[in-house]
């Protein structure tokens, strides 16, 4: 009967500096960095990163240790998915007020946890005229941009199918005629708007 292996049969094999490199890379999921910080060459992190995120065992480590996380911290893309909406969708009117008077900003009492984790920061400042209050969203550019590729609106047009023939007509085939142009036809093609006629009987030598 099989049985899906423990994770410590899947680190058998690596060593403390790519145990390192593993957790390193949670942090930011960024191969270079990642080994730089667990102590590999700089100038060679690059492609000592790439390497090793795709060694076998390395790779199936990293696998293991985001499927930990994930059960642990109980997130899962339907909430990162929300959150980035939150942020995207984000209205300055649920946060402020004005008009002809000034702008007044609103109460965090009345707001709800869909408003105040759309709030990056706020500054107080003490002035003649008394406290200013500065109120900072996330952006929301960034946002909406990291939700249309999560989907898929930024995928390139399909390409044509690899093969396809395309016919370009540089010929203009000749009059089926010899000779001068039919009598009166020459003219009324140059008329705008005129319909082509039908080509004028030849007429019968004697």
């Amino acid at each position: 009967m099989g049985f899906a292996p423990d994770i410590r049969d899947r680190e058998v094999g690596l060593t403390g500096r790519q145990e390192r490199f593993v957790q390193e890379y949670l942090v930011d999921l960024n191969a270079t960095r990642a080994a730089e910080r667990a102590g590999y060459s700089r100038k060679a992190a690059p492609s000592t990163g790439a390497r090793l995120k795709n060694t076998p065992r390395v790779k199936d480590r990293i696998e293991a240790a985001m499927a930990e996380r994930i059960e642990r911290t109980r997130i899962r893309q339907d909430r990162v998915v929300m959150e980035l909406a939150r942020l995207a969708f984000s209205d300055i009117c649920e946060f402020a007020d004005w008009d002809e008077g000034g702008v007044r900003i609103r109460d965090s009492a009345g707001m709800g946890p869909g408003q105040s984790a759309c709030i990056a920061e706020i500054v107080e400042t003490p002035g003649k005229d008394g406290r200013k209050l500065r109120v900072k969203l996330h952006g929301k550019t960034r946002a909406l941009e990291v939700l249309c590729r999560h989907l898929g609106l930024f995928e390139k047009a399909p390409r044509q199918a690899e093969g396809a023939v395309i016919r370009v007509v540089t010929h203009i085939p000749e009059p089926d005629w010899d000779g001068a142009d039919p009598p009166g036809e020459a003219d009324a093609a140059c008329e705008p708007g005129a319909a082509p006629s039908a080509a004028a009987p030849l007429r019968e030598q004697g």
